[in-house]
């Protein structure tokens, strides 16, 4: 690793690859046997934003790496993987810089013991190891760190072994190496103090002399500082020729030692450590980890940690635990300060440096005022220090940069609800809410062991009401450690209520509503009015098409709003263009709205989002039929709208956002501001009148009811006919789909003579939901074909093939249900061939599956093989589960009574976990049998 990386197994040099792959075997070689998490790894080859395509190059490079290092590739036993990641298992000569660290710790032992000939012995023997810039040619941001690292680690052991032959007297033998290295790096003042040590010693007063001013000047010239307080002392004892500088009182210089120096402050400000921590195992080993490692390895360069995510979550109490548990590793000690960034007056880093400055022995009179000057003194007292800084609710990179440490030393631990994406940093935990299991231990350490098994129910109500957040949870937990005749229940039972909720998560100093009012109070105006609006509608999570609407903005813009969002760390961003509020945080963002926003903001922005909603529902339904008429007549504005691929994707969106609509949907309908404006619940009806044609999927009719009343009464308040037509639709096949039939009946004959005068065009539906209607009702006598083939003829009229070929539908299954087999058959062929002129795979593949029945119950099982056969093929092509799933048993029925047992039981059992219900349990007789048939064959 001491130079250019380079392997060897029985004195025979093994390929290393290509540089990403010296990258990896670097990577590993370095945690020194300790597994990398894959994530890890990705982030020291690729950086923090690793490309789509790297981890499946990491595996690459594996797999390449053991064909050269494994003495069997097949059993891995030098690079293994394990526990989702891996590890490289070297004993600790195999590599050259654990031998050269093993040397440099018994180099300090023998100085330590005054055996300084011996030290200096190791040490050389330590620094031959190098072969010029450790691990030259291997890229990525791990690796340039390390690099650094070891080059601060091969200059301490030269400073440490040329202080020694000083000590020994070697003055003149040292002064050409001290030269150089003292040139090669100006601003290590241990180097230059040596040199000019030596050079004092050899009789040059006057070349040491001008040594200290070069370096005076070049530190003044490139960084405008003087140099640190031990170099200018060792100037004033060269000046006055102190006799403590011969040969027999060497001058103290900065040396390795890692006990903290003598006579040192050595603050500690760490906060107490909370006495009931709970869960965060693997962030808190994962943190600890990084921080040891700073402690342990000389020379690491810029150890810095990174702790965020939201307000609440518990960033602090996690830093600070973390910081305790390693902080006998930083004996100089710890510092320690809450950087206010939170807030609207986040601390200045100047600030901060004057108070590190003091905490360090500093007096105050002695602070430069100069930010560079004082930034120097800043991190001269640093150096050569073991400290550990905890720098807490940092607003940003800006505010943190100046406070980072340059000497190896030091770690850093920082907390912020962004990810500091512009900060260097070595390790970076993001912090989401407590598992369920966490929150739960949580409640239990402080509201009291005894309470829970009493409410396991209540506990986990009242834990999810929570939102999992851990600061929530605690407030909860200490009200009711407060309040011990209190039942969980009672609590959970107050915080059901979400307009109370944030009023109910305060206790003492702690309240979550003030913990998210500091991340809302950093927003600027436009990102804190998003931050309000995109909290209107009571959908889970938000895409770019629904922010723009609610944002009444481009996608690219709400994009924009959004990632600001993420960064101030308000909105959570799972994956791109997706993104989704904390249960509580949108609470508080509604909350702020109904403070900030008049009532017409929030309905207007709600009503965008429905709009959007019908022009895609439309855009869906047109992709599915593009012959329908059905969409235009509801609308005709409608031509415009979100564009889909083809039948799956216009399907597949269908299906998933449902529930998104009914959502936003009843959200308007139910308005709490006051009553449902006109044009709102037009919008919501024509929706819901599209979305009753959602095809191949279960539609929620008990959410279409409850808006079918609601969308009824504000069109008779309004006088709004095609409103009442909109309504009424939707309203009777909801009651036909719940068996009321009698009201579904009324509804479907009063839209029908309304649409007559009031929306011709939509007539043929009305026409054809009476039918529907009618033929739910198992009990009624009355002729439901007849009304089928009246839409039908309406269809025709009207130019909607899709529509007619819906109406035939109709007839179609009126004939089967009737056993009337013969009568379905020219119909299935009349949608057949409506489908061919349409291009409408669905009603292809209903047609086939019906005319399969048809010619089955007609005796002809052999031709309904070949007809079902016909329509599974549509449905694999064209993603029609609930009809692929149908058609499978139709076809082990034909195939049963055609005497193709295999396959009838092959299908029949591919079915019977697709089916629900009557059909399920008719696909298990089928298999029981075909059982029965086979043994007694």
């Amino acid at each position: 690793m001491l130079g250019p990386l380079r392997a060897w197994r029985d004195g025979r040099e093994l390929p290393t690859g290509p540089a990403q792959q010296r990258a990896v075997l670097a990577s590993l070689a370095l945690r020194r046997g300790r597994v990398v998490p894959v994530p890890d790894l990705l982030e020291d080859i690729w950086g923090w934003d690793p490309p789509a395509s790297a981890a499946v190059a990491l595996r690459n490079h594996v797999f390449r790496l053991r064909a050269a290092l494994e003495p069997d590739p097949r059993t891995p036993a030098v690079l293994v993987s394990e526990s989702g990641g891996y590890a490289l298992r070297l004993d600790g000569a195999a590599l050259d810089a654990s031998v050269c660290e093993r040397l440099k710790a018994e180099a300090e032992r023998a100085r330590d013991a005054g055996e300084h000939e011996q030290a200096v012995r190791l040490l050389k023997e330590a620094l031959a190891l190098w072969e010029g810039t450790a691990l030259t040619g291997v890229p990525g941001n791990f690796a340039e760190r390390q690099r650094q690292r070891l080059t601060e680690t091969k200059l301490a052991l030269h400073e440490s072994q040329l202080g020694l032959e000083l000590r020994l007297g070697r003055h003149a033998e040292a002064m050409a190496e001290l030269s150089s290295l003292a040139d090669e790096y100006p601003m290590r003042e241990g180097l230059r103090a040596l040199h000019m040590l030596a050079l004092y010693r050899c009789g040059r007063q006057g070349d040491a002399l001008a040594a200290y001013g070069a370096t005076r000047r070049f530190l003044s010239e490139e960084i405008g500082v003087e140099p640190g307080p031990d170099l200018a002392a060792l100037h004033q004892r060269i000046l006055r020729s102190d006799p403590g500088l011969d040969l027999s009182s060497p001058v103290t210089v900065p040396d390795d030692d890692h006990g903290g120096a003598p006579g040192r402050i050595r603050p500690a400000q760490l906060p107490p450590v909370a006495p009931d921590f709970t869960g965060r195992t693997q962030e808190a080993e994962r943190v600890g980890r990084a921080l040891a490692g700073a402690a342990e390895q000389t020379g690491h360069a810029a150890t810095v940690c990174v702790v965020h995510g939201m307000g609440g979550v518990g960033k602090t109490t996690l830093a600070v635990h973390a910081g305790h548990a390693v902080r006998e590793r930083f004996p100089d000690g710890q510092l320690y300060a809450d950087l206010r960034g939170a807030s609207r007056t986040p601390l200045e880093p100047e600030a901060v440096q004057r108070s590190f400055l003091i905490a360090l022995g500093v007096s105050p009179q002695s602070i430069p005022t100069d930010a560079a000057e004082r930034t120097a003194l800043y991190r001269s007292q640093l150096d050569g220090r073991r400290l550990l800084l905890l720098l807490d609710n940092a607003v940003g990179a800006e505010q943190v940069q100046p406070l980072l440490p340059a000497t190896p030393r030091c770690a850093t631990l920082v907390t912020s609800r962004t990810p500091l994406m512009g900060l260097p940093v070595t390790s970076r935990t993001a912090l989401e809410p407590f598992s369920e299991a966490e929150a739960l231990a949580l409640l239990e350490r402080i509201a009291g062991p005894e309470r829970l098994p009493k409410e396991p129910e209540a506990a986990r109500g009242l834990v999810r009401a929570c939102g999992f957040l851990p600061l929530a949870v605690r407030i909860a937990a200490s009200r009711l450690a407060a309040r011990p005749r209190w039942s969980i229940s009672a609590l959970a039972a107050r915080l059901a209520d979400s307009a109370r909720r944030l009023d109910e998560l305060q206790a003492g100093g702690l309240a979550v509503e003030a913990a998210f009012e500091l991340g809302y109070a950093s927003l600027n105006g436009p990102a804190a009015r998003a931050f309000r609006l995109l909290a209107v509608p009571e959908t889970v999570d938000l895409t770019l098409g629904p922010a723009a609407a609610l944002l009444d903005t481009t996608q690219d813009r709400a994009e924009e709003v959004m990632e600001e969002l993420a960064d101030a760390g308000v909105l959570e961003s799972f994956e791109p263009g997706h993104y989704r509020y904390h249960d509580l945080l949108k609470l508080f963002a509604r909350h702020r709205s109904l403070k900030a926003d008049a009532a017409h903001e929030r309905q207007d922005a709600l009503n965008r989002l429905a709009s959007l909603h019908l022009r895609a529902v439309s855009r869906a339904l047109r992709t599915v039929s593009p012959d329908s008429r059905l969409t235009k007549a509801v609308d005709p504005r409608l031509a415009v709208g979100p564009r889909f691929a083809d039948h799956d994707a216009a399907q597949s969106w269908m299906i998933k956002e449902i529930d998104n609509v009914l959502c936003v949907a009843a959200q308007i309908a139910d308005d709490a501001d006051g009553p449902v404006r006109a044009a709102d619940a037009r919008v919501v009806g024509r929706t819901l009148v599209l979305l009753t044609y959602v095809s191949d999927h279960d539609v929620p009719w008990g959410s279409f009811t409850s808006l079918g009343h609601m969308l009824l009464d504000e069109a008779e308040m309004g006088d709004d006919l095609p409103g009442v037509v909109n309504a009424c639709a939707i309203l009777a096949l909801a009651h036909a789909a719940a068996g009321r039939y009698g009201q579904a009946r009324d509804c479907a004959r009063r839209g029908y003579e309304t649409a007559a005068s009031q929306e011709p065009d939509i007539r043929h539906h009305l026409a054809h939901i009476q039918g529907v209607v009618i033929a739910a009702d198992t009990t009624s006598a009355e002729d439901q074909a007849a009304y089928f083939a009246h839409a039908a003829e309406l269809s025709r009229a009207a130019g909607d093939p899709c529509f007619e070929a819906q109406c035939l539908l109709g007839l179609i299954t009126t004939h089967l249900a009737r056993r009337q087999p013969a009568q379905a058959v020219p119909h299935c062929h009349q949608m057949l061939a409506l489908g061919r002129t349409t291009g409408s795979a669905f009603g292809s593949a209903l047609a086939h599956r019906h005319l399969g029945q048809a010619l089955h119950d007609l005796g002809r099982p052999g031709e309904a093989v070949e007809q079902y056969t016909r329509a599974l093929v549509l449905c694999d092509a064209h993603y029609m589960p609930v009809q692929r799933a149908r058609s499978l048993l139709g076809l082990a029925r034909a195939e049963h009574d055609d005497g193709r047992l295999a396959e009838a039981r092959s299908h029949a059992v591919e079915a019977l976990p697709l089916l629900a219900g009557a059909d399920q349990r008719a696909a298990a007789q089928l298999i029981r049998s075909i059982t029965e048939a086979e043994a007694g064959t």
